[in-house]
């Protein structure tokens, strides 16, 4: 294996929103909306030559078709990967910070960041695309 990428509906989302007075169908429309970047690996002997960012853009393109409208993951805080997820188009939040991604679907604010040690990174599909 040189790289791989496993991208899912997200666990936490569906969770949370369903702690929530949502309707089922919202939290349906989360799984068909969000999806979590779970892991992105590329092999030692195959790191700096552009793999992971293809990975990642090939990500981005496919869940763009299918209409997602967010993707995000967690990196170890320790691996300092904030400057490659930043250059790669995504946004990349400081401990203790979080995104709303419960308004947009229910009308209800439900946030969403990393865990402890862990650093959020995340990206919105632009409008209209």
């Amino acid at each position: 294996m040189t790289g791989a990428l496993l991208g899912v509906p997200s666990g936490t989302v569906v969770s949370g929103l369903s702690r929530l007075p949502v309707s089922r169908l919202q939290i349906l429309m989360s799984m068909l909306t969000y999806a979590k970047i779970k892991a992105v690996a590329v092999s030692e002997d195959a790191r700096g030559r552009g793999i992971g960012a293809a990975l990642l853009k090939r990500c981005v393109q496919l869940y763009g078709q299918l209409d997602y409208t967010l993707l995000f993951g967690e990196f170890d805080t320790g691996r300092d990967l904030g400057p490659y997820y930043t250059r790669q188009g995504f946004n990349v939040l400081r401990p203790e910070q979080a995104i709303d991604v419960g308004t947009l679907l229910t009308g209800i604010p439900f946030h969403l960041g990393a865990g402890p040690g862990l650093t959020f990174f995340y990206r919105w599909r632009a409008p209209g695309r």
